[in-house]
């Protein structure tokens, strides 16, 4: 962790910044999923699940401003609508009432709504391919045949990615720092690349110091949340570049 977050070496080169980053893309784990393992809950008590308590000690009426602006952008990228009043009121419940964000996506996906959109017959973009055939190797350590990404549409794609990335983000829950460090690279990587596809200050920013301490001041549902509305909206913008 020595100079994890130390400052950035900046060089010109041809008149444009590069900034390299003390942090590093993490070994990443096999994921293996077991119905019956029940460690998850051991991991309770771990660091990672306690965390950001400044946002936890929040007021309920400050949360909910945090609530339904999330709400409000999960329905956007994931439906490419906006949600209506009455998702909003019904979601809002569930968070207030204990539920988390992963669980409010997880809902929204494999709704009839979603399912709809997976059944129609579009070719996703040559550059959506593209993308998820590098990110799926790099972040996740898997590997897709680009004729099976090209036999699904952009709603199964974008939520198979996510899918993978949550499960993944769970196993390196055991090793926060590696977390920290694989979205850090993940979302400074995104910045720099597609700058077009963002429109708020923090996800254009192109530093991976940046992203790892906001990854460490946070819920960790909020590090997921993050991770779902950047796969859904990125994915989204490449689908309709090409």
């Amino acid at each position: 962790m020595a100079n994890m977050l130390g400052e950035d070496t900046t060089n010109k080169i041809l008149g444009k910044e590069e900034v390299k980053s003390s942090i590093s893309l993490p070994e990443i784990p096999e994921v293996t999923l077991n119905a019956k393992d029940e460690s998850f809950y051991d991991k309770k008590n771990s660091s990672i699940y306690t965390q950001g308590q400044k946002y936890i000690l929040l007021t309920l009426e400050e949360k909910r401003s945090y609530r339904i602006s999330f709400l409000q952008q999960l329905f956007e990228v994931t439906r490419n609508s906006p949600a209506k009043k009455e998702d909003i009121a019904k979601f809002l419940n569930v968070l207030e009432q204990g539920g988390n964000r992963e669980g409010v996506y997880r809902s929204i996906t494999l709704d009839q709504v979603y399912l709809s959109l997976e059944q129609y017959d579009e070719t996703p973009s040559s550059k959506l391919v593209d993308f998820v055939d590098y990110f799926s190797q790099k972040y996740l350590r898997k590997k897709y045949k680009k004729e099976s990404l090209q036999s699904l549409n952009l709603w199964s794609i974008k939520r198979l990615i996510t899918e993978k990335c949550l499960e993944l983000i769970d196993v390196l829950a055991d090793k926060p720092e590696d977390l920290y460090s694989w979205y850090a690279v993940y979302s400074a990587e995104l910045a720099k690349d597609y700058a077009q596809a963002w429109t708020s200050d923090t996800r254009k920013n192109i530093t991976a110091e940046y992203h790892y301490s906001w990854a460490k001041s946070v819920p960790f549902q909020h590090i997921k949340s993050e991770i779902i509305i950047k796969n859904h909206k990125l994915m989204n913008f490449l689908n309709q570049t090409n």
